[in-house]
């Protein structure tokens, strides 16, 4: 894509400029922490999106139950015998708030992605004597990113493998590819293994709500050269408060589906979002920003969205059934985060020491 279609988040405050590696990252090596900033439910997600997709329960038996990330003579015997050709699929990082530990550059995520490998403009499709002859285990091991990856606009600019010169572009602008799978162009749906989480176990509904987003979203081939969102924030204004309150200690969990016997789970972007499964979670609201310790909900309100009497009723009501969980809604205004975030940032860390003392009367 040329520069223009890739150009930058648009109206940056200008006292994020001040931050710590907030533009020209030096040339050092880097790391995302994922394990330590999305929570148990999101690292199960992606911890599998690697080698052969989707894990089909034929491929486990005809494997004797062992799956490496480089697809098994058995299963590649398959593939060519079912015409199965792939597109290669990377899972894209979006990072902020980068510190140096001891000579290396650790981020944490704000946005995962799903993007097509490309040739020449085109989405890369590759046939099973591919994937028998590729490592796919060392391909994912060879550091790669995007220089310019918008994913608030779906703009990406130019891929990249190895070290390279990160200055004049905001690191929250590159995008780092977490992992690389190959993605079969057909399978059998009802065969699909999901991956072991804890968190939903017991819960048979959300379940096979879970099962059917990850078939219908992550393993659909790509038919446009696009990111897919899997989870983070959804706006500019998230990221910019996610900025001002990571550089003052302050680190909520994002995009948090808050339900009403207080179960809460990543608001992931496709998943649980028609009125019927909705109704199933018995969800209440998708939080922005949350911190559990403290019990405390944030929402960063746009003026377009929430200022008719009908938004504002219905924020209310939310707010409402919040409180009767022991959950404390904070709502800020964009155009306030827009004109500071670093003082809406303090606005959270007040509210933060209130919840405090209310927990520990």
């Amino acid at each position: 894509m040329s520069e223009d279609q890739i150009k930058n988040i648009e109206n940056r405050p200008k006292e994020l400029e001040n931050l710590p590696f907030y533009k020209n990252l030096p040339l050092m090596p880097i790391r995302i922490d994922v394990e330590g900033a999305i929570g148990d439910f999101l690292n199960y997600d992606i911890f599998q999106l690697d080698g052969v997709q989707p894990l089909e329960k034929r491929h486990v038996e005809a494997n004797n139950g062992l799956i490496g990330v480089n697809a098994s003579q058995e299963s590649i015997e398959i593939y060519k015998k079912e015409r199965v050709n792939f597109q290669l699929i990377y899972v894209v990082i979006n990072a902020y708030g980068f510190r140096d530990e001891n000579g290396e550059l650790v981020g944490k995520p704000y946005r995962i992605s799903l993007m097509p490998a490309s040739k020449r403009g085109a989405i890369s499709s590759v046939p099973p004597e591919w994937v028998e002859n590729i490592d796919l285990e060392r391909m994912g091991g060879v550091p790669k990113l995007y220089k310019g990856f918008n994913p608030f606009r779906g703009a990406f600019g130019l891929h990249m493998l190895g070290m390279h010169d990160y200055s004049d572009i905001e690191s929250d602008m590159l995008g780092f590819v977490h992992s690389v799978y190959a993605l079969a162009d057909k399978f059998e749906h009802s065969e699909v293994l999901l991956p072991g989480i804890p968190k939903l176990q017991g819960h048979g509904q959300v379940l096979k709500d879970y099962k059917k987003y990850r078939n219908n979203w992550y393993f659909k081939s790509f038919r446009k050269l696009k990111p897919k969102k899997i989870w983070g924030c959804d706006s500019p204004i998230e990221l910019f408060l996610l900025h001002a309150m990571d550089s003052i200690g302050l680190n909520p969990e994002l995009q948090t589906i808050i339900c009403e016997d207080g179960f809460t789970v990543p608001g992931f972007h496709k998943l649980w979002e028609n009125l019927k499964s909705r109704k199933r979670l018995k969800s209440i609201t998708d939080a922005d920003f949350y911190f559990p310790d403290k019990r405390l909900a944030v929402f960063c309100d746009s003026v377009a969205h929430h200022s008719s009497p009908e938004a504002k009723k219905k924020d209310r009501e939310i707010d409402e059934k919040l409180n009767k969980i022991g959950i404390q809604s904070l709502r800020i205004c964009g155009t306030d985060i827009a004109r500071s975030p670093m003082e809406s940032a303090r606005i959270v860390e007040s509210e933060l020491r209130n919840q405090y003392k209310d927990l520990v009367r």
